[in-house]
């Protein structure tokens, strides 16, 4: 079987990657699809490095001023550059001699009937108020696309807007790359992009009234939002260090609760964040299509409390990998019991659930019953 994914414009797939959870996906399951013998083709910037044959989109040689960030990716608002990636995409979907085309690029959705063979495209953005919402591009849920979800929630979500979601298939992430430990320190993490929706106020805020540390990290999403309701919190700033968690155990003992900001982290700062933290918080505001975060901190053996919204039901076991909560109340209160989870039966759960493995296999899956249609 030959099997053809066209990634995003706007990063490279490849391992370590500061941000850009879409390429990761990409990244994984081209591996995996290669160490199981699939013939797989990758559609992406010039810059990917993956396991199987890259099809370039974008390349430094476009000589458009703005296109590539430090040969990264294409920088956001470049319609021209989009442009292209489309049409570079589609040639590739129409000319290579592939079984499917499995496509994670929201811009391709009105082409996918272009498009002549079996082909699905994997559903990773929020559905209201952006590309998806039907209130913005009316037709865009009658467009007959073989969609997939990454979880029920968020094809609940999607099937209320008007469209048709055939599967769901998890997100899935490569566990041994994850630092595992059953020792823990007394700090609370919270991991991602810094605005409301996030909830990093109230993280920090069960962390004073807890009295443990609370480790934030992320880039500032919202600059009033973290002016406002974080910054006035913050007792270190560790966000210059490269090492962070060394920067945080090097910080002079305090017997009140310290708020640290750590920055934006790439894969080899969090690793150590996430595996010593006494607990993930999740306090979010937003129906969270997957959240990878949840899996790559139970993956290091952390519990996951989070609030009772979007997948948090599907990813987390409540009472043996974590806890789902509805108010801070409860939430402060769970990080009281959080010694009654075991850090094994949290790995345990995204090896069986949300491993790439298990991501590889379904879709593998996906890929045999379009091909034989």
């Amino acid at each position: 079987m030959k099997a053809l994914q066209i990634s995003t414009p706007f990063l490279p797939v490849k391992k370590d990657l500061a941000y850009g959870g879409t390429e990761r996906i990409v990244y994984l399951l081209d591996r995996g699809l290669t160490e199981r013998g699939i013939d797989s083709y990758v559609a992406g910037p010039a810059t990917s490095a993956t396991s199987g044959t890259l099809l370039p989109t974008l390349s430094h040689e476009m000589g458009i001023t703005g296109v590539l960030d430090k040969g990264e990716g294409l920088a956001f608002g470049d319609s021209y550059s989009l442009l292209w990636h489309v049409h570079k995409s589609l040639g590739y979907a129409s000319n290579e001699a592939v079984d499917v085309v499995h496509v994670h690029d929201d811009y391709l959705l009105p082409f996918m009937g272009l498009i002549k063979r079996p082909s699905l495209l994997t559903l990773h953005s929020d559905c209201e108020g952006g590309f998806w919402d039907p209130r913005t591009f009316p037709s865009v849920a009658q467009l007959g696309a073989r969609m997939v979800a990454i979880s029920e929630s968020q094809r609940r979500t999607y099937e209320r807007a008007g469209y048709h979601v055939g599967h769901v298939v998890y997100n899935g992430i490569d566990p041994d790359s994850f630092e595992f430990s059953g020792t823990k320190a007394d700090y609370l993490l919270i991991l991602g992009g810094i605005a409301p929706h996030k909830g990093q106020h109230v993280a920090l805020d069960i962390g004073e009234r807890a009295g443990l540390d609370v480790i934030i990290a992320g880039n500032v999403g919202n600059k009033d939002y973290f002016d406002e309701r974080v910054r006035p919190h913050l007792t270190h700033d560790i966000s210059p260090e490269v090492d962070k968690f060394h920067a945080y155990r090097s910080l002079v003992p305090s017997q009140n609760a310290r708020i640290v900001y750590a920055g934006p982290v790439n894969d080899a700062q969090k690793r150590p964040l996430y595996a010593h933290a006494k607990a993930f918080l999740m306090p979010i505001a937003w129906e969270e299509p997957f959240g990878l975060v949840m899996v790559e901190a139970m993956a290091s053996g952390t519990p996951v409390i989070a609030y009772n919204r979007g997948s948090v039901p599907e990813v987390i076991d409540d009472g043996r990998t974590g806890y789902i909560v509805e108010t801070a109340g409860e939430m402060g209160k769970a990080v009281q019991y959080i010694h009654r989870i075991r850090p094994s039966a949290c790995r345990e759960r995204v090896v069986r659930h949300f491993s790439a493995a298990a991501m590889t296999d379904a879709y593998l899956d996906l890929y045999r019953q379009l091909a034989s249609s």
